[in-house]
């Protein structure tokens, strides 16, 4: 471990990165274990063998429409083997590829595409065609292509170079492209390899691929020489728990906090100790009460809290609890950075808080991305010598708050912009969900603030196995008053919501995060 600059930082372990890219990765595994499965998707199983050569036509084809080292290509990202294909492919070239959601609306759509300015556009065929965005650029259906077993290979990409750019929402309603080096993407799948370990065979791959909390189960398993399963959506529960699922269990399933609320009210809710060795939460803060919700169905199941914002390469920071050692803490500590890396807790002025104190998270070192892609960054991105470390490392400010603890962890409280104003008050989320969840027959909560000349904060409840049946009489306006008591009795009162609604769904988004407007539409509120 590297000393820790000043009190309010902790550094992951220093560790080397044998390869500098997931392609360098790939390409020896199907030189090694050429006959094993990398990717299943439906009946179709391929081969390591068979995916790098597929890898290598898509490269030839690009090349041959005018594609080279340095461009972006855009990838119409199918959960399929094509679509893994395609995104090897263009890394292969020396190209980043640009995922983009097929469900995705076309304002989007538009949007990422006139900020990538891609060279390409890449797509499994499977029936997208007409949904396709028009392009004056080459269109490239991975499924015409024929492999060519004998094409030369191109040189394999360096670790600056840049393997993807995910567009995430602006501040200003325009998506950024975060570029993402390959050297930062190596660095995390063998961290996150070391973390879930190798038994098993790889994971399910059901999220979206227009963002990158999905990346964890594409990138990691096709690391280890493992299998990656597509599944069509959580909907598709018989692959992710049920019959299709492959008969040894999974190595890792990685989900959101709301994916397991989903899972959890199901007819026969998974056990998850019978799919997979490990359960990786991300994406959302991590409550207990959820753990607590889950019970036996996490016997003998590792569980990993795993965090990282988008600028800092799918994951920077994690946590190994299980079933009998979660803290009665607001949320599950998000835990040490990952290798390489390196967190600071500061305030606004990036000066280190007192231990204990509330401040935002900084992270610096091997796990930062590059920056935004046209160089917009609104001071996010800066220079680790501001923080008091070695000069030309890269940081980035997360906009997040928490808490360094005093065992060395780091505890998330919510976004720095959850920590909302309400009639001059400030309001932290993480601490209200938290007590929101402990309320008997709650088994999902999110919140809403509405602005006027008196803010309103509003709360949305979906009652659990606990609760009153929905759409009886007591699941309404009674249960709603019990709430606002209950939370009355504990948290002062500008943290007690001023408006309570039960809903028989909190709507999730292709991310698997909660979308409340979503869920104020369907509630008709």
């Amino acid at each position: 471990m590297v000393s820790a600059p000043h009190p309010s930082s902790i550094a992951g372990e220093v560790r080397p990165v044998a390869a500098e890219s997931i392609v360098e990765l790939v390409r020896e595994h199907a030189r090694t274990r050429p006959d094993a499965v990398a990717v299943r998707s439906g009946r179709e199983q391929v081969t390591y063998r068979r995916l790098w050569q597929r890898a290598l036509a898509v490269a030839a084809a690009l090349a041959e429409a005018g594609a080279g080292p340095g461009d972006r290509i855009a990838l119409w990202a199918d959960r399929s083997a094509g679509t893994v294909a395609g995104a090897l492919g263009a890394m292969a070239l020396g190209a980043a590829y640009v995922p983009i959601d097929p469900t995705h609306p076309g304002e989007r759509t538009a949007s990422v595409l006139a900020g990538a300015t891609p060279t390409a556009l890449l797509h499994d065929g499977a029936g997208q065609a007409g949904t396709l965005p028009a392009l004056s650029v080459p269109v490239i259906d991975v499924r015409e292509l024929t492999e060519r077993p004998g094409l030369p290979e191109p040189a394999l990409p360096r670790a600056l170079d840049i393997a993807y750019i995910v567009f995430t929402s602006g501040s200003t309603g325009t998506p950024k492209g975060v570029m993402v080096e390959h050297g930062s993407l190596a660095n995390y799948v063998a961290w996150c390899g070391d973390l879930v370990g190798r038994a098993g065979t790889g994971s399910p791959l059901f999220g979206s691929l227009g963002f990158d909390l999905a990346m964890t189960s594409l990138w990691v398993p096709l690391a280890q020489g493992g299998t990656v399963t597509t599944v069509a959506g959580i909907w598709d529960q018989d692959t992710l728990f049920g019959e299709r699922a492959p008969e040894a269990k999974y190595t890792f399933v990685k989900m959101t906090p709301s994916h397991a609320r989903f899972f959890d009210v199901l007819a026969e809710p998974p056990r998850y100790d019978r799919v997979t060795g490990l359960l990786m939460f991300g994406g959302e803060g991590l409550d207990p009460a959820l753990i607590d919700s889950l019970g036996s169905r996490l016997d003998g199941v590792r569980l990993v809290n795993h965090y990282g914002p988008t600028e800092t390469t799918i994951g920077c920071c994690a946590y190994r609890f299980d079933r009998a050692s979660v803290p009665r803490l607001p949320t599950v500590p998000i835990g040490r950075p990952a290798w390489n890396t390196r967190a600071y807790v500061v305030d606004e002025q990036l000066r280190p808080v007192a231990p204990g104190a509330h401040g935002e998270l900084v992270i610096a070192g091997r796990a930062v991305a590059a920056g935004y892609l046209g160089g917009a960054g609104g001071g996010r991105f800066l220079d680790e010598a501001e923080l008091g470390g070695p000069a030309g490392a890269r940081a980035y400010r997360t906009g997040d708050t928490v808490e360094l603890l005093p065992e060395g962890a780091l505890l998330y409280l919510g976004r720095g912009d959850d920590q909302l104003k309400v009639n001059g008050h400030r309001v932290e989320l993480g601490e209200l969900r938290h007590h929101v969840l402990a309320v008997p027959g709650v088994a999902d909560a999110a919140f809403d603030i509405v602005r006027g000349p008196v803010d309103t904060l509003e709360l949305f409840v979906r009652l659990g196995g606990q609760g009153p049946r929905p759409g009886t009489a007591e699941s309404g306006e009674e249960f709603a008053a019990l709430v606002r008591k209950t939370l009355a009795a504990a948290l002062p009162s500008a943290l007690v919501p001023g408006a309570v609604h039960v809903v028989d769904e909190i709507t999730v988004n292709a991310n698997g995060k909660t979308d409340i407007a979503a869920t104020r539409a369907r509630a008709g509120l």
